[in-house]
């Protein structure tokens, strides 16, 4: 009896044991998952530094103005010609994306009167005053103004409300994205916002550290547009997260375990038979 007992709490020890080794084994994987939470892990510190000058540069200089590209959609006011004009009641309860006229792959924009006109790689204002002399052959005292509608910037990660931001005018600034969306959560990087700009051949990182005063320099929070910031998660959010996908495995793991140590368990019990008990009320 006392060697059954001994066989009994041998396997029940072997069994306790393994379930110990496979969490510590998944746990383990915890601290390799955790930076895969983390988005753009690769920014090289020569294109950082450049980026710096740059933001600096254009801030010095105060003349940045954007320039129209492609699939931009320009909102155009023709004064005292309403016919011409882009800008009408309907336009302007209708959401952003579909207001104005739509820049085409070429560039180039079909106007009435003026038919195709190329604008990309205009400002808005140049694209004013190339729009009032053309028009200038077929009316009088014409006066264009043009305005882009869809300039934003992309704001993901740790904020409240991620998506993309609207911008009235040429730049916006970090502090003011943030705002839009909903401000940052209990668990964002407060001393590492990623801005991301440039091409996707040439992508541009700058590292913004919000907790020291320096970071409200214009040369920081200045955004341009289709500029996307970053903000990562902190170490304890992407420690909980790697957690959360762990607790799945260790809980099925321990329910297999549990199940064969139960199984074993009922082998060794005698289970109520109906047959046997009627055959004793029989006799």
């Amino acid at each position: 009896m006392y060697k059954k007992n001994e066989r009994k709490t041998m396997k029940l020890r072997n069994i306790t044991l393994a379930s110990t080794i496979l969490a510590v084994i998944l746990m383990s994987g915890c601290s390799t998952k955790r930076d895969k939470y983390l988005l753009f892990q690769d920014p090289h510190q020569q294109m950082t530094n450049q980026t710096e000058s740059q933001f600096a540069t254009s801030s010095e200089r105060g003349v940045y103005e954007y320039k129209i590209v492609p699939n931009n959609r320009l909102s155009i006011l023709v004064y005292n010609h309403p016919e011409l004009s882009t800008r009408d009641v309907r336009a302007q309860v209708a959401p952003r994306d579909e207001r104005g006229v739509l820049v085409a792959r070429d560039g180039t924009v079909d106007l009435p009167l003026l038919g195709v006109v190329r604008v990309a790689g205009l400002t808005a204002r140049e694209a004013s005053n190339l729009l009032s002399k053309e028009y200038a052959k077929y009316i009088r005292n014409s006066h264009v103004n043009v305005e882009v509608l869809n300039k934003r910037v992309f704001v993901i990660g740790e904020v409240r409300r991620p998506g993309k931001v609207d911008i009235i005018e040429d730049t916006s600034n970090l502090l003011e994205a943030l705002a839009n969306a909903g401000d940052l959560t209990d668990f964002a990087e407060r001393n590492s916002i990623k801005i991301i700009r440039g091409t996707m051949e040439k992508p541009i990182v700058e590292t913004v550290d919000l907790t020291k005063i320096s970071a409200l320099s214009p040369a920081k929070m200045t955004l341009y547009p289709n500029d996307v910031v970053y903000v990562q998660p902190n170490r304890e959010r992407r420690k909980n997260l790697s957690i959360a996908e762990t607790l799945p495995g260790i809980d099925i793991v321990g329910r297999v375990l549990s199940t064969l140590f139960t199984g074993k368990q009922l082998t060794n019990t005698r289970v109520f038979d109906i047959n046997s008990y009627q055959e004793y009320i029989g006799r």
